[in-house]
């Protein structure tokens, strides 16, 4: 609910998902500009998971939390589903168990980044810069109307794979990633070319593409410099000019006042060559909500 009993936003998301009120935010500020700090009341038809309730915490200070059935505590969702179908007709119960087994069917790995700083503790986090920005994975398809489903992997089951698995999971994810990845270049007369990369018409995932072994040696053929200054706007939005190039300024700019709300990747401006990652230069300043500049 955004401030009055008129102003509601609505999102969906499979129940059996531990991060399903995230996914539910997510879509809908991929459909309306709105602040985290506006909304008074969050409410979900299921219990909110462990990690939604710190991703809630985190995210909604001071607003109104409600549910309507409590989640199953043995994991049985099928009964689950079978004793609140008078409340929740029969045909919504299959759509939810038909969008969970369509993402664990179809869906397609991706690699993901997220800063480790409260609500991802429970997701599979590999470090890239220090114990602040983490690589994860996650198995993404879209529903039948559009919307974006994400299925992440977990801490344990990440442990339970082997070296051979993770590989293979790795590989395939990467694949995807790269399989859709577009480079555009907008050349400026002073401030030197500006890179961006987009993945088809959502752009999903595609600041992943900073980890990849060949990012700095593809990217920097572009700018004309070995150091390169990497905008995370978002998941899904990032920018890349030379370090040495008129960017640096616009770039932290961005990155200090991006509106994203995903609450997964704080957005972060990176330098980044040949060896990877080096450091995190600036972040906004206020982690998932949107800052002035400094």
């Amino acid at each position: 609910m955004n401030g009055d009993e008129d102003d509601l936003l609505r999102g969906t998301a499979p129940a059996e998902a531990e991060d399903a009120i995230r996914q539910a935010w997510r879509q809908v500020q991929g459909e309306r500009q709105v602040q985290a700090s506006d909304i008074t009341r969050v409410h979900s038809v299921w219990q909110p998971s462990r990690v939604d309730r710190v991703f809630l915490a985190a995210t909604f200070r001071g607003a109104e939390i409600t549910y309507e059935f409590d989640r199953p505590a043995d994991g049985d969702w099928s009964a689950a589903f079978e004793a609140v179908t008078e409340s929740i007709t029969k045909a919504e119960a299959e759509h939810l168990r038909d969008v969970f087994v369509q993402a664990e069917s179809e869906g397609e790995w991706l690699p993901t980044l997220h800063t480790y700083d409260g609500p991802l503790k429970l997701y599979a986090s590999l470090p890239v810069v220090g114990d602040r920005l983490h690589l994860g994975f996650a198995k993404v398809t879209f529903t039948p109307e559009g919307r974006i489903y994400m299925s992440h992997l977990l801490k344990n089951q990440l442990d339970a794979l082997s070296e051979d698995e993770f590989d293979v999971l790795a590989g395939e994810a990467f694949g995807n990633l790269r399989r859709g990845l577009m480079v555009k270049v907008h050349p400026h007369p002073d401030n030197g070319a500006l890179v961006v990369l987009e993945r088809g018409g959502n752009s999903l995932c595609a600041a992943s593409a900073v980890v990849m072994d060949d990012f700095a040696e593809s990217i920097g053929a572009h700018t004309g410099d070995d150091e390169l200054l990497v905008a995370l706007v978002s998941p899904d939005h990032v920018y890349v000019a030379g370090r040495n190039s008129g960017w640096a300024e616009q770039l932290a700019d961005w990155v200090r006042t991006s509106p994203d709300t995903s609450g997964d990747l704080v957005p972060s401006l990176l330098l980044v060559d040949s060896s990877g990652i080096r450091e995190i230069i600036a972040e906004r300043p206020t982690g998932r909500v949107p800052a002035a500049p400094a």
